[in-house]
């Protein structure tokens, strides 16, 4: 009489429920709530940027109509457009990667090829080759696509993060240059 193997069915099935349930929270944090928050912090940059890029030409416009009749603070306007102009290169600078970085533009990758109808096509399919293990086979083959969908999701995520990242940055050099020319310019117009 041979020993036959006792498999635990129902347990597997019920484990792999209980992880497709969390594969499938973690594809929503990463197509919903991630996405949205990273909606939310690329249009604050760039509303940010637009005033501070408009404030940039204001100040330039205000540099040239207040020292240009007098040559002896020629340097002084030129020190100051300098770091107007810096300001307002890194101003484009971090618009452009504040741009790139709104998810609106896909990358996520959809749990099924065709239509949802591949899975009841491969179920069928089994069941109708005799495999006693339908439902299992099936939750196993959506766990996978569930877990491919979130690690292309994160990928997607990661590298917005890091456009939006550098924009932050780009956007703090851009102000902080803002500020230099401002200062440059009140020290040599008032003084």
């Amino acid at each position: 009489m041979e020993d036959e193997v006792q498999y635990d069915s129902d347990g597997y099935a019920k484990t792999l429920e209980k992880v497709l349930t969390l594969a499938e929270k973690e594809y929503y944090v990463q197509l919903v709530d991630i996405n949205r928050h990273q909606v939310v912090v690329s249009r604050t940059i760039l509303w940010l940027l637009v005033v501070l890029i408009g404030f940039d030409f204001a100040l330039i416009d205000w540099f040239h109509s207040s020292l240009s009749g007098e040559n002896a603070k020629v340097s002084a306007l030129a020190a100051c457009w300098f770091f107007a102009i810096a300001a307002v290169v890194a101003g484009a600078i971090a618009f452009t990667f504040a741009a790139l970085a709104i998810p609106s533009i896909g990358n996520y990758s959809k749990l099924y090829t065709n239509s949802w109808a591949d899975y009841t096509e491969s179920a069928y399919k089994n069941w109708e080759d005799g495999n006693s293990f339908v439902y299992e086979t099936e939750l196993s083959n959506i766990l996978s696509k569930v877990d491919i969908a979130c690690n292309q999701g994160s990928t997607t995520n990661h590298g917005r993060g890091v456009k939006l990242r550098i924009a932050s940055i780009m956007a703090i050099v851009s102000a902080a240059l803002t500020c230099v020319s401002f200062v440059v310019f009140s020290l040599n117009f008032y003084f």
